[in-house]
């Protein structure tokens, strides 16, 4: 990630961190004098995205590390564990929100919404659809998926102060309506929470390459030289920025192995170049020439 990437990701961390705990105070003050269980786990919501977006900044930061001793491919994976963490948020607010929505329920309880409740859940809708938007923009820049985990953060928060807006319009009529937001919510933030963990956890425990990875990672081998054969057991391994890649490719068993590396070497170069990867080549010889 380039330094004036960094700076975006670091300015929109610190844009999140301040207006989320503005907004909780707004949200859980509103809340509790009316008693709305929809609108205080929306104000918990909203501080969770405070302490997710602090996740984000440290892990950013942590990424920006260079390589050591002991982190030889640098610590750009923080980022992909700040990702998961935030998700973790995600799912811990949505299953207390089922909680307590389960228990006013039981309880029969109903809400009395009035024009304070309506003002602090449309700036809600409006500030939170801001920051995802941004959080959205910096991710696509940068290539970050802790930002981009913290956009749907945002956005999550948006869609919640907006389903309390129908709760609030139709909420004379259906005492049970705050509680059924509530659930809803909850369901949209587990729904959130999975595929922002799935996203950050897949590059940590190793993908797959994509057909169209490998189709051209064949092209490039042909264009390099004939000698070149088949390539396969290919691994991919990321770290933030950084990418290693390792693969075997059947070459001549009679080329001696100063013509073989020359090879591997004009190829391990080609790949540096058009894949943006760090690539080792493993040679298998074959009897049979191949092409």
């Amino acid at each position: 990630m380039r330094t004036r990437q960094q700076r975006a990701v670091v300015a929109m961390s610190w844009c999140s961190i301040i207006a989320n705990i503005v907004l909780f105070g707004f949200k859980f003050r509103v809340g509790t004098v009316i008693g709305s269980v929809a609108i205080v786990a929306d104000a918990w919501h909203t501080l969770s995205d405070s302490l997710s977006s602090t996740v984000v900044l440290a892990g950013v930061r942590t990424a920006r590390k260079p390589a050591d001793s002991e982190h030889p491919f640098g610590h750009g994976r923080a980022e992909l564990i700040a990702a998961v963490v935030v998700g973790a948020f995600l799912g811990a607010v949505g299953f207390n929100i089922i909680l307590d929505s389960i228990a006013q329920l039981r309880a029969a309880q109903g809400t009395v919404f009035g024009s304070a409740a309506l003002a602090v859940c449309l700036a809600s809708v409006a500030v939170k659809e801001l920051l995802a938007q941004g959080s959205f923009f910096v991710a696509r820049r940068a290539g970050s998926p802790a930002i981009r985990a913290d956009g749907w953060h945002h956005r999550s928060d948006a869609v919640t102060s907006l389903l309390i807006i129908v709760g609030i319009l139709f909420g004379g009529r259906y005492w049970w309506i705050d509680s059924v937001l509530g659930l809803v919510v909850a369901l949209f933030l587990l729904y959130a929470a999975v595929n922002v963990i799935r996203e950050g956890a897949a590059p940590l425990l190793g993908e797959t390459p994509s057909r169209a990875f490998l189709a051209q990672m064949r092209e490039i081998a042909a264009r390099t030289s004939p000698r070149l054969g088949q390539v396969h057991h290919v691994h991919i391994h990321r770290y933030g920025d950084h990418t290693e890649l390792t693969c075997h490719v059947r070459m001549e068993g009679s080329l001696s192995v100063e013509k073989a590396h020359a090879v591997v070497d004009d190829y391990e170069s080609a790949l540096r170049d058009e894949l943006d990867v760090e690539p080792t080549v493993h040679v298998d010889p074959s009897r049979d020439r191949e092409s």
